[in-house]
C-alpha cells in the first residue's frame, strides 16, 4: 500500500474545520459558508455576505471524483446518483467501477453515464456521471483504456476536457504504470493547447506539500498532505511536462476535508485522489475539497471541485413524445383537429395543404396532452426503509468511526443495506411479473409481451465511436453524424446517375383516388410502429374525421395531378442498427429508414394499381413479398429436390447466392424502363419517379440529426413500393439470365434452375460447367443492372451421393460448404434434419433460459407460464418444421427438448426423481410437441395440395426426379410421414387434402394424439372422422 501518515485529526466532522491562515496570494480560497456571495483573492478577506450581486458571467461548475470500489452492488448507482443531487454535482466521474465493455446509457433519474472498461473482467474501470443540465453540452467521449476515460464539453471561452483515471497500485509493475502515464501522457499532446483539460481520479500516488523546491510551486500547493513517494514524483514529473496544478493541495483546509482515502481500520489516512487542471486556467478553480460526509461503502472520500466557466447556450433537447390517444379522448381529438381544420384558407398549394394539416394535429394533440393529470412516475425499485438504512449508514459515518462499535455498526448497516437492495430487487422483479400475470388475464398481448422483454432484456449500453474514411477513430458527436451522412450518401451515389427531370403526363392519367381508396389505406397503416420526420403515427391518422380524411384526399390527388410531393413525404429518417462485428465500422451497420405514415397512404393506393399489372410478371421461382408465400414454400423446396435427387442418385450443384447490399444498389433508370417494358402506365411510372428524384434523406444519432442529402440509387426503406419494385428488378435480371437456358434439375417433367426469397438466389445446375456457365451469366447480368455478388458470401453445395459429379476449377473462387444456413435454416447436402433439429433445440433451450426471471417467480401462475413456453418457446423451436423427415430418433430429440422445458418452468431439479409421464399428467398436456411438428407437416402437405396444378411448390413436392434408386432400403422420406400418419397411399391423401375441412380434421387429430411415435391413434381417429 501507498506510503500514510498517522491520523491525528478530530474524528468530529463538525469540528472546527478551518485554519487561521488563508490561501496564498493570488489563490482564491473558499470560505465553505453556505451563503457565499464572492471570492476574496487576498489576505482572509474571503467574505460571506448576503447582499445581491450583478448576475456573474461565468457559472459555477461544480466537478467531482470518487472511488467508489465497484458498481456491481443492487443499489449502488441510486446512492452515487443521490450524493450526486445532494452535493449539486454536474459531472462525477467514478474510478474502479468494475464495470466491462464500454459505452453510455441513461438511467433512471435522467443522468447519462459514460464508461469503458475490461473487456472480459470486471476489473478496474471508470466513468462519469453526467447530470441532464450538462449532457446537452456534451460533446464527445473516448474510451482510451478500461482506466482512462476522455469526454469534451461545449464551454466558452474554450472547449473544456475532463479525464477521469484510475491508476495502477503499487503492487503493479513499473512497466505498466510507465505504460498508463504514456497513454496519458498521448491524451494531453491530442488535446489543444488552447482547451482546459482537467485531469481527475485516483492517482494511488502522494505528492506531500510543497516545501520551496523551485518549479515545484506551479504543480503543488502548500496543503498536501503527507510524505511524497515514487509515484507521487512521477505524478509530478507528469504534471510539470504539462503545466497542470494539483487543486486539491492549493487550498487550506481542515485536514478532514484534504485526505481522499482511509486505510482498514481507518488507522492511517491518505491524499491520492486528485483533480489537476491546466495553470494558465489555475484563477478558474473556485475550491477543491472532499467530503467526508458522502457515503456508498468506499474507503475513499467524494473529492469535488468548484469551476467557474460559462456554458455554451445549447438547445434544450426535447425529445418528442409519440402521439397517443387514448380511447376517452378520441372523440375531443377528432373534434379539435375539425375545428382547427376550419380557420384553414383554401389552397391548391399540397406542400401548404399539408403543413397546416400537420399543424391542426399537433395542436389538438397539444391540448389533449395538457388535460391528462395522471402522468405516470417512474417507480424506483428501492424501497424506502433501504434509503433509510442508507441515511441511517451515512451518519455513522460522520462520526468519525473511531470507535470500534461505531465501525461493527457501519459494517452491520452495510450488510444489511446489502441485504435490502437484493430483496427489493427481487421485491420489484415480482411486481413486475404480477403486471404479467394481470396482462395475460386480460388478455392484453401486446403490454404482456412488452413488460416480458422489460424483464429479460439484456443491458446492452450504446455507442458513439466510429472511425473515418482513414480508419481515424471519430468521438465527436458532431463529426460522427456528418461522418454518418457521408457514409449514407457515399452508399446511395450513383455515378452514372443522369439529370432527371420530373414530369406527369396529364393526357394518360389514371383514374383519380376515391375516398374509399383512402379510407382503406389508412386501415392498413400499422399500428406501433414509429413516425416519420412529421411525428404523425398511423394510429392519430385513424382516428381523424371525414373533415381531415377530406383533406388527405385532396392532398392525394393534387400529388396525383401534379406530381409535386410534400417534403415531409419524401423525407427518411436513418437510424443505424448494429448489425455484427466492430461498432467502429460503418459497414458493420444497417440503417433503419422512418417515413411519414401519411405519405403511406397514397403509397398503398400507388402499389395497389402497380401490382395490377406486375404480379402476373412475377415468376413462380419468386417467394419473396409475394401473397400466400413465404420462407417456408423455399425451405420445404429445397429439401425436398435434395432429398428426391439423393432417393435417385441425381448429381446436383447447388449456389447459394449472396449480392452486395441488392436493395441499396438498385439503379432509378433501369428501374424505370423495367416498369416501361412490362406495360406499367406512365403516370405511375413517373409519380414512383417523382417521388424518388424529390427524395431526401437525413441520419439520426440519438438526440442529433444530420444535414440532408439526395440517395440516387436504391429502393426506399420502410417504402410500401419498395417490395414490389424490388422483386419487379430482381424478375428482369433473371428473365435475361435464363433467356434461351435449358439447364437445371428436372422435377416432374419441368427444369427446376432457381429459387428466389427476395434477393436470396438459390441456382440449380446438373455438373460444375453448367454452374460456373449459369453463375457467369447472372454475375454479368447483375452488375449491367448495377448489382454484384458478394464472392465471399456465396457458397457451393453440391449433392452427389455416388460421387459422379467430376470436379472442375472454374468454381475455385466459391467456397464449397456440407452445411448451409438458408433463411434461418440449415439446409445439408447429405439430406434429414438432424442437424437443424439440433441447432432449433439448442436455440429454443437459450431462449428459455432468458426467461429464467419468468419461470422463478411465484406470482405469475402455471397457466400463463405454459402460454409463455408455447409463445415464446416453441416457436423458436418449430420454424422450419414443415420441412423436416423426423424419424424416431429425432422424435426422441424433442420429445426430450419439450421435458426438459417443462422441468424447467416447474423448477424440478433431477434428483427429483419425477417421471415424465407424472410431470405431463400434472400439467394437463394431451399435445406432445413432436406431435405439433407433424401437425404442421401435415398442414402445409394440405396446403401445397389445394394449389393449381402449374403452382412450383406442388410441381417440387409431388413430382419426380429421374434417376435410379440405390439397392437396398431408402431413408425415410418427407412423404413417407404422410403416408405413416393416414394410413393410406399419397395420391389418396393428395385428393383427400383438397377438401379443407376433413383434412382439417386429419390435422387436428394428429396433434391431439399425445405420444408423437404412436401414429396409429391418428390414422383411426381420422378414419372415423371420415
Amino acid at each position: 500500500m501507498l506510503g500514510s501518515f498517522l491520523v491525528d485529526t478530530p474524528s468530529d466532522p463538525t469540528s472546527n474545520r478551518r485554519q487561521g491562515v488563508s490561501g496564498p496570494p493570488g489563490v482564491k480560497c473558499a470560505t465553505g459558508h453556505m451563503f457565499v456571495g464572492d471570492q476574496a483573492a487576498y489576505g482572509n478577506k474571503a467574505t460571506g455576505t448576503f447582499q445581491q450581486h450583478k448576475p456573474r458571467l461565468r457559472e459555477a461548475m461544480r466537478i467531482g471524483t470518487w472511488n467508489v470500489q465497484g458498481m456491481l452492488q443492487p443499489g449502488k448507482l441510486a446512492i452515487i446518483e443521490k450524493e450526486m443531487r445532494e452535493h449539486n454535482i454536474g459531472i462525477l466521474g467514478l474510478s474502479e467501477t468494475h464495470w466491462k465493455e464500454e459505452g453510455h446509457f441513461v438511467t433512471s433519474n435522467g443522468n447519462t453515464v459514460y464508461f469503458t472498461g475490461h473487456h472480459t473482467q470486471n476489473f478496474s474501470g471508470v466513468a462519469f456521471v453526467v447530470s441532464p443540465q450538462f449532457n446537452n453540452i456534451v460533446l464527445s467521449y473516448s474510451s482510451i483504456m478500461d482506466r482512462i476515460i476522455l469526454i469534451k464539453l461545449d464551454t466558452k471561452p474554450v472547449k473544456l476536457n475532463i479525464i477521469q483515471v484510475y491508476a495502477p497500485t503499487t503492487s503493479a509493475s513499473e512497466e505498466f504504470v510507465s505504460d498508463f502515464y504514456n497513454k496519458l501522457q498521448d491524451i494531453m499532446q491530442n488535446i489543444p493547447s488552447r482547451e482546459i483539460t482537467i485531469i481527475a481520479g485516483d492517482l494511488n500516488a502522494k505528492v506531500g506539500k510543497y516545501k520551496d523546491q523551485g518549479d515545484l510551486k506551479q504543480v503543488i500547493g502548500r496543503f498536501g498532505v503527507g510524505e511524497r513517494n515514487e509515484r507521487g514524483e512521477k505524478l509530478i514529473d507528469f504534471c510539470i511536462q504539462n503545466k497542470l496544478v494539483i487543486t486539491n493541495t492549493t487550498f487550506n483546509h481542515h485536514i478532514r476535508r484534504l485526505y481522499t482515502w482511509k486505510s482498514p481500520g481507518d488507522r492511517y489516512r491518505n491524499q491520492i485522489d486528485y483533480i489537476m487542471i491546466n495553470q494558465r486556467w489555475k484563477s478558474s478553480i473556485m475550491n477543491t475539497k472532499t467530503y467526508p460526509g458522502a457515503d456508498c461503502n468506499s474507503d475513499h472520500q467524494l473529492l469535488v471541485t468548484v469551476l467557474r466557466i460559462k456554458l455554451n447556450t445549447s438547445k434544450k433537447i426535447t425529445k418528442s413524445k409519440r402521439m397517443v390517444i387514448y380511447p376517452s379522448e378520441k372523440q375531443q381529438f377528432r373534434a379539435l383537429v375539425d375545428r382547427n381544420i376550419q380557420d384553414l384558407k383554401s389552397t391548391e398549394d399540397c406542400e401548404t395543404i399539408w403543413n397546416d394539416l400537420k399543424t391542426s394535429i399537433n395542436i389538438a394533440h397539444t391540448q389533449i396532452l395538457s388535460q391528462r393529470n395522471n402522468i405516470p412516475i417512474k417507480k424506483q425499485w428501492m424501497s424506502l426503509e433501504t434509503w433509510q438504512l442508507i441515511e441511517q449508514r451515512k451518519n455513522v459515518k460522520k462520526t468519525g468511526l473511531t470507535e470500534e462499535q461505531q465501525k461493527q455498526e457501519y459494517q452491520q448497516l452495510n450488510r444489511l443495506i446489502q441485504k435490502n437492495c437484493r430483496q427489493d430487487q427481487n421485491t420489484y422483479l415480482n411486481a413486475q411479473c404480477d403486471e404479467v400475470q394481470s396482462h395475460a388475464e386480460k388478455n392484453q398481448v401486446r403490454d404482456l409481451f412488452k413488460k416480458i422483454k422489460e424483464i429479460v432484456k439484456d443491458f446492452k449500453p450504446k455507442t458513439w465511436a466510429i472511425e473515418d474514411k482513414n480508419g481515424m477513430l471519430l468521438t465527436d458527436k458532431k463529426q460522427i453524424t456528418e461522418r454518418w451522412r457521408e457514409y449514407c450518401e457515399e452508399l446511395y451515389f450513383d455515378e452514372q446517375i443522369n439529370d432527371q427531370q420530373r414530369q406527369i403526363n396529364n393526357t394518360d392519367r389514371e383514374p383519380e383516388i376515391l375516398k374509399s381508396e383512402v379510407e382503406d389505406a389508412i386501415k392498413k397503416l400499422k399500428n406501433n410502429k414509429a413516425p416519420g420526420i412529421d411525428e404523425v403515427t398511423g394510429e392519430i391518422l385513424k382516428e381523424l374525421g371525414d373533415e381531415a380524411v377530406n383533406i388527405i384526399l385532396k392532398i392525394c390527388n393534387l400529388i396525383w395531378e401534379t406530381g409535386i410531393w410534400p417534403k415531409d413525404w419524401t423525407t427518411s429518417v436513418m437510424i443505424p442498427l448494429h448489425k455484427k462485428g466492430s461498432t467502429r465500422k460503418c459497414n458493420n451497420y444497417r440503417t433503419l429508414s422512418l417515413i411519414s405514415h401519411t405519405s403511406k397512404v397514397l403509397l398503398h393506393i400507388i402499389n395497389n394499381r402497380l401490382r395490377h399489372y406486375v404480379d402476373n410478371e412475377i415468376a413462380r421461382e419468386q417467394a419473396g413479398f409475394v401473397k400466400g408465400r413465404g420462407t417456408r414454400n423455399q425451405i420445404v423446396n429445397i429439401r425436398q429436390m435434395i432429398e428426391k435427387c439423393r432417393e435417385y442418385n441425381v448429381p446436383m450443384v447447388m449456389c447459394f447466392i449472396d449480392y452486395n447490399k441488392a436493395f441499396d444498389f438498385v439503379n432509378w433508370s433501369r428501374l424505370w424502363e423495367i416498369l416501361n417494358k412490362m406495360s406499367v402506365p406512365d403516370h405511375l411510372i413517373n409519380l414512383i419517379k417523382n417521388l424518388y428524384l424529390e427524395s431526401t434523406a437525413v441520419v439520426k444519432i440519438e438526440d442529433m440529426m444530420s444535414k440532408d442529402f439526395h440517395p440516387q440509387r436504391g429502393v426506399r426503406q420502410g417504402c410500401i413500393l419498395s417490395a414490389t419494385l424490388f422483386n419487379i428488378y430482381g424478375e428482369a435480371i433473371m428473365r435475361n439470365c435464363l433467356d434461351e437456358w435449358e439447364g437445371g434439375i428436372l422435377v416432374g417433367g419441368e427444369k427446376i434452375s432457381n429459387l428466389r426469397y427476395a434477393d436470396d438466389t438459390t441456382i440449380f445446375a446438373a455438373t460444375e460447367e453448367e454452374m460456373a456457365t449459369l453463375l457467369s451469366r447472372i454475375e454479368q447480368e447483375s452488375a449491367k443492372f448495377g448489382l454484384t455478388i458478394n464472392k465471399t458470401k456465396t457458397k457451393l453445395m453440391i449433392v452427389d451421393k455416388l460421387n459422379v459429379v467430376s470436379r472442375t476449377h472454374l468454381l475455385d473462387d466459391l467456397e464449397r460448404v456440407n452445411n448451409f444456413v438458408y433463411l434461418g435454416s440449415t439446409i445439408s447436402n447429405m439430406g434429414g434434419c438432424v442437424e437443424e433439429v439440433k441447432r432449433r433445440i439448442a436455440m429454443a433451450k437459450s431462449a428459455m433460459l432468458r426467461l429464467t426471471k419468468i419461470w422463478k417467480s411465484s406470482y405469475i401462475t402455471r397457466k400463463t407460464k405454459m402460454n409463455l413456453i408455447r409463445t415464446l418457446v416453441f416457436p423458436v423451436f418449430s420454424y422450419g418444421s414443415e420441412s423436416w423427415t423426423l424419424r424416431d430418433k429425432e422424435r426422441k430429440y424433442i420429445d426430450s427438448f419439450e421435458m426438459w422445458c417443462y422441468r424447467r418452468m416447474l423448477r424440478i431439479p433431477w434428483t427429483a426423481r419425477r417421471t415424465n409421464q407424472s410431470i405431463l399428467e400434472e400439467l394437463n398436456i394431451t399435445t406432445r410437441l413432436s406431435s405439433l411438428c407433424m401437425k404442421r407437416v401435415l398442414q402445409y402437405f394440405g396446403h401445397i395440395a389445394r394449389r393449381p396444378d402449374n403452382n412450383i411448390d406442388k410441381l417440387i413436392v409431388m413430382g419426380e426426379v429421374h434417376g435410379k434408386r440405390s439397392r437396398g432400403r431408402s431413408p425415410m422420406r418427407w412423404s413417407d410421414q404422410i403416408r405413416q400418419i393416414t394410413s393410406q397411399p399419397l395420391h389418396v391423401s393428395f385428393h383427400q387434402a383438397e377438401d379443407r375441412v376433413t383434412f382439417s380434421n386429419t390435422c387436428l387429430a394428429s396433434g391431439e394424439t399425445g405420444d408423437s411415435g404412436t401414429l396409429l391413434q391418428v390414422t383411426r381417429v381420422t378414419r372415423r372422422l371420415q
